[in-house]
């Protein structure tokens, strides 16, 4: 119960802090115990505190809080008042008579006027904490403890540092560090920091969405990270003034800074001197400030300038660096300044910076009038800075360099607008980029001009439809270009696997090598080969490994790697979709840490998606679901998700029992990929929604989607290991009857999976075809069939198929009266799905071990595995130590305990204790 209100806000990217929280609250061994939350104002201490209180409401605490304000601070037992008020009833008549007076007293409930004695109410107060914890688990929250009568604080010191043994969990959030008294109170072992510091960026985007419905390109989004600190608060403040300024951001521009911010960093700056803020405008505009670099900038009052900002903690050192104490300060610094100040600073700065790169931006900000010789500077600058992996930055150096261009120069211009278009896509700011290149086509001569134009606007298309369309554009207006033309067909070839299929992918395949062979470049080449080897993938004849050895040989002795649609992509693709787990597995891995070094966020998000797929098929879940969200989370970042990147999310989520948000996502995605024309979305979440229904048990509904699934895949995907959905359909068709058609289906897949040797699909088409055998009663070859399915199981990688395997063969080992065999079989099988976590699945299993003569465990009753886990944790066991203990996934051992609370109707891990306590 709770006796203050609570009011519940949204949490956003809390998850490991609020972990740190339950994990308190869920281990009574702990207790008493306190979870103290630090951190600077608007950081989100009050909404993780809110969402304390929350979980230990519904993990069965009384809940006794108070939030006090600075204005209560002299009103002696205010927070004591709080806290007890409600509970002052139950526990009053209960203290010893001079406790009772005196908490009466601080109360203001006696009808005498006599004085509250603070070591006596201090008693008073241990007292009822004790009484109320006899009762049920408590739960002591206090909001902005920094703010707390002093009265109210002695109380809660004296009681903190006497509680011992009784269910009571301390909530308490703190401005700035971790108070020295509380360290003093509480040993040690009982006192948990969790620390609240600044929100990640994907947190800070879905904050951004949830409270102000926004979004803005992934430069920008870093731009309010970085000046917010990851500060809550602070974001939503620039981000609203950034709204109302129309939501975006010029090259060079500072982010507005909110009227009542301003004034709130203006209190913090106003004082400062002339040479102090110098020394401060310098750091603010430098990109690595040191001290010498300062003191070059500054002159003679930099060295007391210094000293002041440091003093008035503006400033503060880091060795030879210099930083500003909160990155909003540095924001504050320079929008103070006049724009004739403001480029003088720049141009001073041009002279003394260490690098051609910082040198150059200083230029471009210092100077208002084109010039040719310093957009020529920066243009060398954005090419350095796409090279060290700064899309962002290049892209920012080359629109400076386009704005620089005198008009006389067209060709520069166009071939910088280019440069900034592509940084800018790279970067995420993919508006941006369509708006630069729309300019530059509605002026573009037609013919090659254009279609250059063109198909550098197809390539930011977040929708592979309109890209195709803007790609055929391009192509008619192209003339003579044997390299755009080569460069317009392998972008289309590539796109045909998520529209009209590999037919069409072979036709432009072939006509960007045929260009290509006339083009003495290296990059393309490599592109075209590559292409060829994904078209003979995808249309069921395997790895060419002449050519793709050929592509990624030459790939490796360009300059960059990999390239962008190249071959070690394509290589990847094949690899993942051929179910070579191990060695797709390394190479995504090299992949990944190459595209992060060199800050190439598209990239990365790629290398996450495949990364994501290859740990699911592997049972390896929980990294799945980490890459999975990764992968997402940048993928909106550069708003690009569309239906295929939420494949790998709708899989997870489904093999995990999550069925509403599987179902959610799936519906979602099929819609939009209807609407849109990506034939590959469509399929590929038809199968997830099949999947959802079979794994319910109901195999007519799965099959409406399976049908479907298969298809259209058949228009893409001829490879045996691609197609997800076989097995389920297989399946499906077998469960209605639909015998002759499943034979048909199966008799074509064994052909072309045996003409590959691709044990992942064998195993599953042996599976199928003794469930076929099995339903036309010939047991003897399903039962040879099923053989053969556990001998290629044993050549692949996939538990969870395996355990399928092992699943129909412990069906049909029941219906062949074979209890026995059958019931070893499914415990077997309900291990395997329980570590995985695989919870639809392994109720299946205990169905079919229920259907077995002898005792099976009824719904309500503990099975062997739930029994285990229970005692564990009523040992106080955390779950990770349940799960290393018994070999299980953390992800299993919290559904068992989730049925385990559910049958013995408890809700927490004390009230579990105290059941099991007194059965023994």
């Amino acid at each position: 119960m709770r006796d203050v209100p609570v009011t519940t806000c949204q949490i956003v990217g809390r998850e490991e802090e609020l972990g740190a929280i339950v994990r308190l609250l869920e281990a009574p061994e702990q207790l008493s115990g306190v979870a103290v939350l630090p951190g600077e104002a608007g950081i989100g201490k009050t909404t993780l505190w809110l969402a304390g209180i929350d979980t230990a409401a519904a993990h069965g605490y009384r809940i006794l809080s108070s939030r006090p304000s600075e204005a209560e601070t002299g009103f002696s037992f205010a927070g004591l008042a709080d806290l007890l008020g409600n509970a002052a009833p139950d526990v009053l008549p209960e203290l010893p008579p001079i406790q009772r007076r005196a908490l009466e007293a601080a109360l203001l409930l006696g009808e005498s006027d006599i004085h509250a004695d603070d070591r006596a109410v201090a008693a008073a107060f241990l007292g009822a904490l004790r009484l109320l914890a006899g009762e049920s688990p408590l739960c002591l929250a206090i909001d902005d403890v920094q703010w707390l009568d002093a009265a109210s604080l002695t109380a809660l010191r004296y009681a903190l540092a006497r509680l011992d043994q009784e269910p009571i969990a301390a909530l308490l959030a703190v401005r700035g560090d971790v108070p020295d008294w509380l360290r003093r109170a509480v040993p040690k072992e009982r006192l948990r920091t969790v620390e609240v510091g600044g929100l990640s960026v994907g947190a800070i985007q879905e904050l951004l969405r949830a409270r102000l419905d926004a979004t803005f390109p992934r430069p920008t989004l870093i731009r309010l990270w970085e000046t917010s600190g990851g500060n809550p608060f602070f974001t939503l403040e620039l981000a609203s003034a950034l709204q109302r300024r129309g939501g975006t951001l010029a090259p060079g521009d500072e982010l507005p800074i909110p009227s009542d911010l301003d004034e709130l960093l203006h209190e913090r700056l106003d004082g400062l001197g002339a040479g102090a803020l110098d020394v401060a405008r310098a750091v603010a505009a430098l990109a690595d400030p040191t001290v010498p670099l300062v003191e070059s900038a500054v002159g003679r009052r930099s060295e007391a300038g210094l000293a002041e900002t440091l003093a008035a903690r503006i400033l503060e050192l880091d060795g030879e660096r210099v930083r500003f104490t909160h990155p909003l300060l540095g924001s504050a610094v320079t929008a103070r300044q006049t724009p004739s100040r403001r480029r003088s600073l720049h141009a001073r700065l041009a002279e003394i910076v260490p690098t051609a790169e910082e040198r150059a931006r200083h230029l471009a900000l210092a100077t208002a009038e084109p010039s040719r010789e310093i957009a020529s500077i920066l243009d060398d600058a954005a090419r350095a800075a796409h090279a060290r992996g700064a899309p962002a930055t290049a892209a920012e150096l080359a629109e400076q360099a386009l704005r620089l261009t005198p008009a006389t120069s067209p060709d520069d211009a166009r071939r910088r607008l280019l440069i900034a278009a592509d940084m800018h896509h790279r970067a995420g700011d993919t508006d941006r980029a369509t708006a630069l290149l729309e300019q530059a086509r509605a002026s573009a001569a037609p013919g090659n001009e254009r279609a250059t134009i063109v198909t550098h606007l197809a390539g930011v298309q977040p929708s592979p439809q309109d890209a195709v369309a803007l790609y055929r554009e391009a192509l008619s207006e192209a003339e003579g270009d044997d390299a755009l033309a080569a460069t317009i067909h392998l972008r289309i070839a590539a796109l045909m696997r998520f529209t009209e299929g590999i037919e069409r992918g072979m036709e432009h395949g072939e006509l960007a090598a045929r260009a290509a062979s006339h083009v003495g470049d290296a990059a393309l080449r490599c592109r075209a080969l590559a292409a060829y080897g994904l078209m003979h993938f995808n249309t069921g004849r395997g790895i060419p490994g002449v050519e793709m050895e050929e592509a990624l040989s030459l790939e490796r002795s360009l300059g960059e790697w990999p390239l962008d649609d190249g071959p070690t992509w394509i290589y990847g693709w094949q690899l993942c979709w051929s179910a070579d787990v191990d060695r797709a597995r390394d190479l995504f891995q090299e992949v990944l840490s190459v595209v992060k070094a060199r800050n190439d966020p598209a990239g990365e998000a790629d290398a996450l998606w495949y990364l994501s797929l290859l740990e699911s098929r592997a049972g390896n879940w929980d990294e799945a679901d980490r890459y999975t969200t990764d992968s997402l989370d940048l993928w909106t970042q550069l708003d690009r998700v569309i239906p295929p990147t939420e494949f790998p999310a709708a899989i997870i989520a489904a093999h995990r029992g999550r069925i509403d948000e599987a179902r959610a996502r799936s519906q979602r995605a099929v819609a939009r990929a209807e609407a849109e024309g990506i034939g590959i979305g469509q399929s590929g979440h038809s199968w997830v929604l099949g999947f959802i229904e079979l794994s319910l048990g109901d195999a007519n509904a799965a099959l409406v989607h399976l049908r479907r699934s298969y298809e259209l895949r058949n228009a893409f995907m001829l490879e045996p290991a691609q197609r997800l959905e076989l097995g389920d359909l297989l399946e499906a068709l077998i469960a209605v009857g639909k015998l002759d058609e499943s034979d048909d289906i199966l008799a074509t897949w064994e052909a072309r999976a045996d003409a590959l040797d691709r044990a992942w699909a064998l195993a599953i088409l042996a599976r199928c075809r003794a469930l076929l055998l099995a339903a036309r009663g010939d047991l003897e070859g399903a039962f040879a069939s099923f053989e053969r399915a556990l001998a290629e199981h044993a050549r692949s990688t996939d538990p969870f198929h395996h355990a399928r395997t092992l699943l129909a063969l412990g069906r049909t080992q029941r219906r062949a009266k074979k209890r026995g065999p059958a019931r070893t079989t499914l415990e077997d099988v309900l291990a395997r799905f329980e570590r995985l976590g695989a919870p639809l699945w392994a109720e299946q299993t205990r169905g079919e071990l229920a259907r077995i003569g002898g005792r099976a465990p009824s719904r309500d009753e503990l099975t062997e595995a739930e029994r285990r886990i229970a005692r564990l944790v009523a040992d106080g066991r955390t779950n990770r130590e349940v799960a290393a203990a018994l070999f299980l996934t953390v992800h299993s051992v919290e559904t068992a305990l989730t049925r385990v609370y559910r049958k013995l109707g408890v809700r927490s891990r004390a009230e579990l204790a105290r059941l099991l306590a007194a059965k023994s």
